[in-house]
Order: structure tokens, then C-alpha cells, then sequence
């Protein structure tokens, strides 16, 4: 199994890494490319959804940036006027798609990674970077943020740490989770 390609965010014009958002283990997710007619299907180990966003907050509102998918089908549409590019690896680009995302909820966002905290499974956990933030969205927009590094520092390599402790299995649907968990 691979580390997986996340989803990131620009926000303050720093590029940050999606950790988590509410909502997450009901399947809602920010952007479903299927909602456009499209059949995700896996690019390589690193992308076993098919796909992975590039998020923007502008004017503190949240857009869908950039799209990298493969369709299982071939079917790349138009999304928000904006035409497919192709792209290596098994997948097809979409870039300045600007495409407001009407999330509600909470998000978690990291940045500053540290390498010797890597899982080598799923997505990146909180406790393996030394910027986290704690976005609130009400219809897309920016209500709150919080800034969560100070706790995250409380339990930095945690996750890490103790992902061999657990049976595989349970390892596994872990690292592939994207909850609001601080682990």
C-alpha cells in the first residue's frame, strides 16, 4: 500500500494538505467527480479514489481549484465552463475551475510535514505536521478559524507511533480516514 495524494488547499497563499472535514465517515465528500457523470477509477497505489482537488479560499470562500481524475470511461465534461487537459499517469487535468463548494462544517488543514511522522498507507494524520488549522464553513463561506498547531504539538509522531500496535485491518480502514479525529 502507498501514502495517498491529498486533496490540498490554498489558503493565505500557503498551500496546505486536507487533513479532515465533518462529515467524512457518512461519505459526503467536498467534491464527487461522479456528480458530473464521470467513473473515478484507480490511477496508481498513490490514488485509489481516482482523483484528488485542489481547493481555493477566495474572498473566504471555498472553490474547487484543480481536478486531477482518471474516468474509467474516458468521459472528461465541462466542469464550471472549464474543459479537461491531459495529464500523465493515468489521469486528465482540469485547472481554474473556480467552482464554489457549498461545505458546512468543519475542516482540518496541515502544513509543514515532518518526513520521519510518514505512514506509509493512506492520508497523513494531524500529528504528523506542525501547522494544523480548523476552518468552519457555513454555504462555502469562511465563518471561524482556529489554529490548533499548540495541540497538535501535544501529540506530534503519535500516530505514528503506534500504527503497528493495531491489527492490520484496523490499520487500514484507519490511514484511509479523513475524519475530524486529532490523531
Amino acid at each position: 500500500m502507498t501514502s495517498q495524494i491529498p486533496d490540498t488547499l490554498i489558503w493565505k497563499r500557503k498551500k496546505f494538505d486536507l487533513l479532515g472535514y465533518q462529515r467524512e465517515e457518512e461519505g459526503y465528500e467536498l467534491f464527487n467527480p461522479e456528480k458530473f457523470g464521470m467513473s473515478p477509477q484507480m490511477m496508481h497505489t498513490a490514488c485509489y479514489r481516482g482523483f484528488y482537488c485542489g481547493f481555493k479560499i477566495v474572498k473566504n470562500f471555498l472553490y474547487l481549484d484543480t481536478l486531477c481524475v482518471n474516468d474509467g470511461n474516458g468521459h472528461y465534461p465541462a466542469i464550471n465552463g472549464v474543459e479537461v487537459t491531459p495529464g500523465g499517469r493515468n489521469a486528465s487535468n482540469y485547472a481554474n475551475i473556480n467552482l464554489l463548494i457549498p461545505y458546512t462544517g468543519l475542516m482540518r488543514i496541515g502544513a509543514d510535514f515532518h518526513e520521519e511522522h510518514y505512514i506509509h498507507m493512506g492520508f497523513q494524520k494531524p500529528s504528523a505536521y506542525g501547522i494544523v488549522w480548523d476552518l468552519e464553513f457555513s454555504e462555502g463561506k469562511v465563518i471561524g478559524t482556529k489554529d490548533i498547531s499548540e495541540a497538535v504539538k501535544k501529540i506530534e509522531g503519535q500516530y505514528h507511533d503506534t500504527y503497528h500496535n493495531h491489527d492490520i485491518i484496523e490499520r487500514i480502514d484507519d490511514s484511509f480516514k479523513r475524519d475530524m479525529e486529532l490523531r
